[in-house]
């Protein structure tokens, strides 16, 4: 069965792991009126429970993202309740910054479980329900920082690439069972992430300053409408922003050129922003 591509998003299905804050809640709010319903899967339960108190069409299911068990039952409730899903955004991980040198081994496993578990187990089982349906789509979250190498992000970057190479794999061997696959690589977009976000022997205030203020930060609800645009559009990579569309492009056709560049922005990162 063939997975037609469609121009809206009305009576579907939608589950959106990680939609309790960020570019998540953003694609919740701004597909709940158009679909048939709407399914928020988030370990922080009062935040999504709050959405689907405040929006008609919209449930929240507590779910731990990389335990295989609690979202086979989450999966259970939702198909069981509402019928075959046909759009899964997955925007569970979270950030971390700081040199290679100045994280400890066990920060390194905790960034490597936060990210890469939550997006392997929630894709191989949605998978097998849209296999099984003969349509869907997966649209997984990597970040810019996965596509082009970013010093003091490296492992937080290790993290995304890996996510992208699983997701675009993936997309070549489901296409035949009529299932989309599309990963999104956002760049620095104003959420509460890095509020939260592990930081190695970094200046934390300054760093949030050096984010927050960012000319170039993009709001949240614009990544998601660009999202969900080129989601309807099946997409295999949807960058949120053209320059780091264009940073990526420079890199993979003149690394070296960008290497270079990135060693003279990390000289001045390391002076400002790095704890002596």
């Amino acid at each position: 069965m063939t997975n037609m591509r469609s121009h809206t998003y009305e009576n579907t299905i939608i589950v959106v792991a990680g939609g309790a804050s960020g570019m998540g809640e953003q694609v919740v709010r701004h597909v709940a009126s158009d679909a048939k319903a709407v399914f928020i899967l988030d370990r922080s339960i009062d935040l999504a429970s709050g959405i689907a108190h405040d929006i008609p069409n919209v449930s929240a299911i507590e779910t731990e993202l990389s335990d295989a068990r609690s979202v086979a039952t989450a999966l259970a409730t939702i198909t069981n309740q509402a019928g075959d899903i046909d759009y899964f955004f997955n925007f569970a991980g979270t950030f971390m910054a700081g040199e290679i040198r100045d994280t400890p081994a066990e920060r390194w496993q905790v960034i490597f479980d936060t990210n890469i578990p939550p997006i392997l187990v929630a894709t191989q089982q949605v998978y097998a329900l849209m296999r099984t349906a003969g349509k869907g789509s997966i649209i997984n979250t990597a970040s810019a920082a996965g596509v082009f190498p970013v010093p003091a992000m490296s492992l937080y970057g290790a993290t995304k690439s890996a996510v992208m190479s699983l997701t675009l794999g993936l997309r070549s061997e489901a296409k035949s069972f009529g299932v989309n696959v599309s990963v999104v690589c956002p760049t620095i977009v104003n959420t509460p992430l890095y509020d939260t976000a592990l930081y190695n022997n970094v200046n934390v205030p300054k760093a949030l300053h050096a984010l927050k203020d960012n000319p170039s930060i993009q709001q949240s609800d614009v990544a998601a409408r660009r999202i969900l645009r080129h989601v309807l559009k099946n997409k295999a990579i949807i960058h949120t922003s053209i320059k780091t569309k264009l940073t990526g492009l420079l890199f993979h056709i003149a690394p070296r050129l960008y290497l270079y560049a990135a060693h003279k922005f990390f000289a001045v990162y390391r002076k400002s922003l790095r704890n002596s």
